[in-house]
């Protein structure tokens, strides 16, 4: 076994465009209405959480999957994701994130014309479609003639965070730079900026992302790809175990939690945190 093992990034060293952080930052609601407006160019006169938001666990969970931020207005329902990382899964991606909003959004019984419409936003600090544009606007048209309209009320905005430089709307401009380059340049970007750093202060929020970062849907995948192709059985992986050993380091080393909360956390046997602890 290699030791490829990802360690958690410090905490004190998180920006706008971590997962965690743009989670808890764009839990203001009036940082994330700006940002929708800016975004998709429209006005939004209030936002809900569709889900009840807690400080420990600021993220919408559904399904084995984590969504960064999850609102509705009184029609639209709106997921913003943001990517680090080229997964080449992005299309599959949106078609699992979309099925789970419908499902979200439609009470048992209801006819479909209650599912309200839905916009799907993915910030990529890469170019995940290689055209060098600054964004990618997806619905579903008919391939025999695209004027015949779908009308599903589904739509995907996926903006190319490098391609910045090519927004002629200043605000959007600015934002995308700021995700791409951490660079504030504007009054809204400058509060983001101020807002990172406020979040960085409330007591209990380290440990929030700790635990955050030990059940991220990511790592955990890979830790099971990593253990299947190693031949090693499913359920408890040795890829996975390792990941967990090496998530309880973390938390020994920083005195995050008991024994037992250590254990619950990253899905190991007490006595296994306990040879850990002994071992320094």
């Amino acid at each position: 076994m290699g030791h490829n093992t990802q360690r958690i990034k410090p905490f004190e060293e998180l920006t706008f465009h971590d997962d965690f952080m743009f989670g808890v930052v764009m839990q203001d609601k009036a940082i994330c209405r700006e940002a929708l407006e800016c975004m998709l160019g429209i006005k939004i006169d209030r936002i809900e959480y569709a889900e009840p938001q807690y400080s420990a666990d600021p993220f919408y969970t559904s399904h084995g999957i984590r969504l960064d931020v999850y609102v509705q207005d009184g029609s639209r329902i709106y997921d913003v994701e943001i990517q680090n990382r080229d997964f080449q899964d992005l299309g599959r991606r949106t078609r699992y994130y979309q099925g789970m909003m419908d499902t979200d959004s439609l009470l048992k019984g209801e006819p479909y014309s209650k599912l309200k419409d839905s916009i799907i936003i993915f910030l990529c600090r890469f170019d995940p479609f290689k055209k060098g544009i600054p964004w990618y606007t997806v619905k579903r048209t008919c391939l025999q003639d695209s004027a015949v309209k779908i009308n599903d009320g589904a739509l995907v905005q996926v903006f190319n965070c490098e391609a910045f430089g090519q927004v002629k709307n200043p605000k959007l401009r600015a934002f995308l730079k700021y995700i791409q380059t951490g660079t504030a340049e504007t009054d809204f970007t400058r509060r983001l900026e101020e807002m990172v750093e406020a979040k960085k202060q409330i007591e209990g929020m380290k440990k929030a992302y700790l635990s955050w970062s030990l059940h991220d849907h990511d790592v955990r995948e890979e830790g099971r790809i990593e253990g299947r192709n190693e031949g090693i059985a499913i359920g408890r992986t040795e890829g996975i175990s390792e990941k967990a050993r090496e998530a309880a380091r973390n938390m020994l080393a920083m005195n995050l939690g008991s024994l037992e909360q250590i254990a619950q956390a990253v899905g190991l046997s007490l006595a296994e945190v306990e040879e850990l602890a002994a071992q320094g």
